[in-house]
């Protein structure tokens, strides 16, 4: 069976939000600290729900790929021992597994994540300026940061991906210095549009659309499109002349949601059919387990889930306003 919604769109990508704890404060994410406890251990979805929930997903459903995110998902616990189980499925069903980390709690353990079966690594990094670094996340660890994504590419992830949310007047002076610190690596730098969350404070003022970041990059370098898969949500492009790639995530000036493949587990166990839902269409996992729902019944709730999907988000300033849809509670 797949998860189908009335727009036609198969859904075959999981991303699975393992904490909303984080040990940064990026001002796009959480500047207000509104989730600094974050949740009580026993409100958290266990390891063993976790992996039950990826064997439904890839052995009933028809998943292809899994990625764990956060808050920032290495603050969890003993986690790589959740990877290691996970990386087990890996084996048996073949879905992609990727990680989505702020890489300060990932020195020396990206040869563990290869070895465990992740074939994507994404490294949050919005600037290459150490007191910029410390004004946006609250943190001294600039030199930590880049030295994982070395890590990484010497542990053969190919490309290390590098996302960069481009906020005006903070960061978007440094486009062409990304380029040119990247572009003769193994390293993917994906720009972001800054996205409108309930407790941001995102203004219009403050976006950048993916058109101008692009047209700053292509002062610099020459851009040669690359062949997008059907549901890519970034545009990708190859450096002429250079190893390092360039991608354009532009989910506000030129959304993606009529090839939208993607739905989200938040860490307290919530379905959500988009980033960017109110939680009017979640049903949640924890319960169902905890009550002794079977997988057939589980997959009879997600199949009517998926039919609340709507077309398309909302327009941004309507989003800027929603009071449920925090990043770290969500899970990126």
């Amino acid at each position: 069976m797949n998860l189908i919604d009335d727009y036609k769109r198969k859904h075959d990508y999981l991303r699975i939000s393992l904490t909303d704890k984080c040990n940064f404060n990026c001002v796009y994410c959480n500047p207000k600290n509104h989730f600094i406890k974050g949740l009580q251990k026993n409100y958290l979805l266990t390891f063993e729900e976790i992996e039950r929930i990826v064997k439904l997903f890839a052995s009933k459903l028809g998943f292809k790929k899994i990625r764990f995110t956060g808050g920032e998902p290495l603050v969890r616990k003993d986690v790589f021992k959740l990877f290691e189980k996970v990386g087990s499925l890996k084996k048996d069903y073949g879905f992609k597994l990727g990680v989505t980390t702020n890489g300060s709690l990932v020195v020396n353990k990206t040869g563990l994540l290869k070895k465990f079966g992740f074939d994507n690594l994404n490294i949050s990094l919005d600037t290459l300026d150490k007191e910029k670094f410390y004004k946006i996340t609250g943190k001294d660890d600039l030199e930590k940061i880049i030295g994982v994504i070395e890590e990484a590419e010497r542990n053969g992830f190919n490309p290390v991906k590098v996302n960069v949310v481009v906020i005006k007047g903070i960061n978007d002076n440094e486009i062409v210095d990304f380029i040119d610190y990247f572009k003769n690596r193994n390293v993917n730098v994906r720009f972001i549009e800054f996205m409108p969350f309930g407790s941001n404070d995102w203004q219009k003022n403050g976006f950048i659309s993916y058109k101008e970041i692009k047209e700053s990059v292509e002062k610099k370098v020459k851009l040669i499109p690359a062949i997008n898969e059907k549901n890519a949500v970034a545009k990708d492009f190859q450096i002429a002349e250079h190893l390092g790639k360039v991608s354009f995530i532009t989910s506000i000036s030129e959304h993606f949601c009529s090839t939208c493949n993607r739905v989200r587990i938040s860490a307290d166990g919530k379905f959500r059919v988009c980033l960017f839902s109110q939680g009017e269409s979640y049903i949640n996992f924890k319960e169902m387990f905890r009550n002794g729902f079977s997988d057939e019944e589980i997959i009879e709730k997600l199949d009517l889930a998926i039919k609340t999907k709507w077309e398309k988000h909302p327009e941004p300033e309507e989003l800027a306003n929603a009071l449920n849809n925090n990043m770290m509670a969500i899970g990126g």
